[in-house]
């Protein structure tokens, strides 16, 4: 049986040794905030794009930095998939605002890891290991 790739951006927000995840409506789980890059578009034009779109922020290009990369069964697909997200960390302007797409804003930690995907639940095993989230 073949699996299908998925490739995505994530943003890595974290205040107060908690990282911001977003629930998309009709979703049963958290994610980083996100999502797939169009046609063409870089990895930093893909998380700007998301980013506005589902939390209406602007990202400083110039804070931009590779946080890490997961690999992971994708959430929520009924054949096999796997999805490879790339986060990033930056700052940002604006104030988090969900915008219509998104049901829930919720800062997390390490014990919420059962409220997330997949791939999230290891990027906030990694954040936990390197002493960035509690």
């Amino acid at each position: 049986m073949n699996s299908t790739f998925i490739d995505v951006v994530a943003w890595i927000c974290i205040r107060d040794k908690q990282v911001l995840c977003t629930q998309t409506k009709g979703k049963d789980v958290f994610y980083l905030p996100g999502g797939k890059r169009e046609k063409g578009e870089s990895d930093w034009e893909a998380l700007r794009r998301e980013v506005r779109e589902e939390l209406n922020l602007s990202m400083i290009a110039e804070t931009l930095a590779e946080v890490t990369v997961v690999q992971e069964v994708a959430h929520g697909y009924t054949e096999p998939t796997q999805v490879t997200m790339r986060c990033f960390g930056a700052d940002h302007t604006g104030e988090i605002m969900a915008n219509s797409e998104i049901e829930a804003i919720a800062w997390l930690g390490y014990t919420d890891l059962d409220q997330c995907a997949p791939a999230t639940q290891r990027v906030l095993e990694y954040l936990y290991q390197q002493q960035w989230i509690d």
